[in-house]
């Protein structure tokens, strides 16, 4: 099997050849079977089988899979991986065979809320819309989940106001974080689970917080920042854990500013933004780009920004908006499509973003998708 790693997701190519018999891999008749696309549960792969150097026509091939359960062969040399779990697939042709033998994964698992039957609480799903789970059932509504490692923070209204819980991706009894008159809002785990940023609006509007990921040592980091009445709101923690991304109003409109914890410094990250909002920041997992929903082209739509360079890239481009971006570790995007106002949960990868898949998670109205770091989290 030969990984093709690119940024913003996995290709994958595999190739086994078959010797005739002296086992020598660059015999020129040898037979090659490659497989090119994502080697997990609900996707479609492309097959393609050479003889002599030469690409086979699909009247030409006969295919097949051991075990038949794991995957459904379809027309034009493609297969669907139907479950998790490993697989031959065979290729036959002028009386030859090769054959491979691969994993295919469970895709990823994502965090959001959900309103449904008139609650909203907190689910986690796998990408293809399987495994589907409610973690929070209290009567009063929860939202905004952050996750990492196997802990889940969200905000929960069952106290009256917005006050942070933390529970695990397992479910159970939640934990409270935060007791104050306030409202705090938009939580973020920090990647190694450490430390969480939010808002509390303690002094009429939101401000950023941070605290360690148990509410402990809480404490707003803005002091000396914007004005009073100035808005700030989605923080969002580079991998390193010592800058934040966030919102803020401190220049008129909604703009992306970057705190780093270590110098106590501030910064604007989005160039040429006066005329339009930049909203619901989201740093990549490899800390060189951050995606966001903005609404410079008159849409609200995602665009990812190259931190080093301030190059911005628009990833969405319908009618109807779509924001709430949230990364997962392997470079794809998890996000939130409005269709006729209803919202709907997708996911794209960078370097194909018109390739776009939704996740079906059934009725009700899904919203603030989170990927999960697998790093473990401090108590």
């Amino acid at each position: 099997m030969r990984p093709d790693r690119r940024r913003g997701g996995i290709g994958v190519a595999c190739c086994v050849w078959l010797l005739a018999a002296c086992g020598d891999a660059t015999a020129p008749d040898a037979m090659v079977v490659e497989l090119t696309g994502r080697l997990e549960r609900s996707a479609t792969v492309e097959l393609r089988a050479t003889l002599e150097g030469r690409v086979l026509a699909d009247s030409e091939v006969v295919w097949s899979a051991e075990p038949a359960g794991v995957v459904s062969l379809l027309p034009d040399q493609r297969a669907l991986f139907l479950t998790a779990g490993s697989v031959t697939l065979s290729a036959r042709a002028a009386g030859e065979i090769a054959s491979v033998t691969i994993d295919v994964a469970v895709p990823p698992t994502i965090v959001f809320d959900l309103l449904r039957d008139g609650n909203r609480d907190i689910f986690r799903v796998a990408l293809d819309g399987q495994d589907l789970v409610r973690l929070t059932t209290d009567p009063g509504d929860d939202s905004d989940p952050t996750a990492s490692g196997t802990a889940v923070v969200f905000v929960s209204y069952r106290d009256g106001n917005g006050e942070l819980y933390r529970t695990s991706l397992d479910g159970g009894p939640p934990l409270r974080l935060t007791t104050t008159d306030a409202a705090e809002s938009a939580p973020a785990l920090s990647h190694d689970g450490t430390m969480l940023a939010f808002t509390n609006s303690g002094t009429g509007v939101p401000k950023l917080w941070t605290a360690r990921s148990d509410g402990g040592g809480a404490a707003r980091v803005t002091g000396a920042f914007g004005f009073a009445g100035s808005i700030e709101a989605s923080p969002s923690w580079a991998p390193d854990g010592d800058r934040v991304v966030f919102v803020s109003t401190a220049e008129g409109t909604a703009d992306l500013f970057v705190y780093t914890a270590s110098s106590a410094t501030f910064a604007a990250l989005v160039p040429d933004s006066a005329s339009s909002a930049e909203v619901e920041p989201a740093w990549s997992p490899d800390g060189t780009r951050v995606a966001f929903a903005t609404n410079r082209t008159g849409d609200t739509e995602i665009y990812q920004l190259e931190v080093a360079t301030g190059a911005l890239t628009r990833l969405t481009d319908r009618v109807g908006s779509d924001g709430q971006p949230a990364w997962l570790l392997d470079g794809r995007l998890v996000y939130v499509a409005w269709t006729d106002g209803v919202p709907g949960l997708r996911w794209l990868d960078p370097e194909t973003p018109h390739d776009v898949h939704a996740i079906d998670v059934g009725p009700g109205e899904p919203r603030h998708p989170s990927g999960i770091p697998p790093q473990p989290v401090g108590p």
